[in-house]
């Protein structure tokens, strides 16, 4: 933990300061270990660099385990022209967005989204993240990267532990529809943004308007969902694996995206050649397990929803980006909605 994160650290409960005691020092002067309190006497640990504000509830372990499971065994690193061709150009225009930036990464998975924002000039970059990943594929990502600029807190990212409009942006791009409440989590954490800053977030759409998209959704997706999302992870990746290759022969693959059993979306390649066989199998193997994995919250939301909840955060219409494009259907792939302070 760099020392500075202090600064802006809170208790998630009072919102209160956290004094730092028994701290123990890498060889760069970053925090190892050592305990966080806040003036009502709760302690938090800081273990391994990493700041450590809530373990887990026993109902919720297996959700829990299962995002932890799902980020070290795909990891996305592998996905950077996604991110630029789908999440950026379409939510930014440019990588510009994140230059000198105090950046939030709110359900920060494997951490390569995190990665990809330090080189694209952010000036720090916390990563909010409940899983075991913290531990795993996340600190491989990014130990590895040459970056010192970051920092690793685990949390619940309905309960941010940061000051209030303390950072430029709050990035929460498909993950808030797996918390508890999409409503709280986004008033959350958007209470992190700073004046000027902004709260870039999408959520899963609820998509059921017609004959053919309900029937999709109620009789295809839930269904299928509601035995997934108890398996334990083998199963879900077994049953992912096994629609990733049903999906590669011609007119049975068609067929079962179009009744929803699987998803490949758009497949890219780093230089823009046609993806080959290998590419897309991997792509509808990570979107399938993440649409019916084994975590326990999966909130598709409606646009009358969304609309409420923007205005909500932010009754200044002018002030709410990416409306258009956003609701536009089909929407362009991995814009997210812009919320500034």
């Amino acid at each position: 933990m760099n020392p500075g994160l202090l600064e802006v650290l809170r208790d998630p409960e009072s919102r209160a300061p956290l004094t730092l005691e028994a701290a123990e020092y890498d060889a760069r002067g970053g925090v190892q270990s050592g305990t966080l309190r806040a003036a009502w006497g709760r302690t938090y640990p800081i273990r391994d660099g990493v700041p450590r504000f809530v373990e887990p509830a026993t109902a919720l372990r297996q959700s829990v385990d299962s995002f932890g499971d799902q980020w070290n065994h795909f990891n996305f690193v592998r996905f950077h022209t996604h991110w630029l061709e789908h999440t950026v150009r379409n939510t930014f225009g440019s990588v510009e967005a994140f230059r000198g930036k105090v950046v939030v990464d709110a359900g920060a998975g494997s951490g390569a989204q995190a990665l990809w924002m330090l080189q694209s000039g952010a000036r720090h970059v916390v990563l909010l993240e409940l899983s075991h990943a913290v531990d795993g594929v996340m600190r491989k990502n990014l130990d590895a990267s040459g970056f010192h600029n970051w920092d690793i807190i685990q949390c619940s990212i309905d309960a941010p532990p940061l000051r209030d409009q303390s950072v430029d942006l709050v990035m929460c791009h498909n993950v808030i529809q797996h918390t508890p409440s999409v409503e709280r989590t986004a008033h959350a954490l958007f209470r992190l943004v700073a004046p000027g800053g902004e709260f870039a977030f999408n959520c899963y759409p609820r998509n059921d308007e017609g004959l053919a998209r309900w029937l999709r959704l109620h009789l295809v997706y839930e269904a299928v969902r509601a035995v997934l999302s108890r398996c334990p992870f083998r199963v879900n990746l077994a049953y992912a694996t096994t629609m990733a290759a049903l999906r590669q022969v011609p007119a049975l693959g068609v067929l079962l995206e179009k009744t929803g059993l699987c998803s490949q979306g758009e497949v890219l390649t780093a230089d823009g050649a046609p993806a080959g066989l290998r590419q897309r199998f991997q792509a509808t193997r990570l979107n399938t397990f993440d649409r019916f994995g084994s975590h326990a919250y999966q909130h598709l939301k409606s646009n009358d929803e969304i609309r409420r909840l923007l205005a909500a955060l932010q009754p200044d219409p002018a002030k709410v980006l990416n409306v258009d494009k956003y609701f536009s259907r089909p929407a362009p792939i991995g814009c997210a909605l812009r919320v500034v302070r």
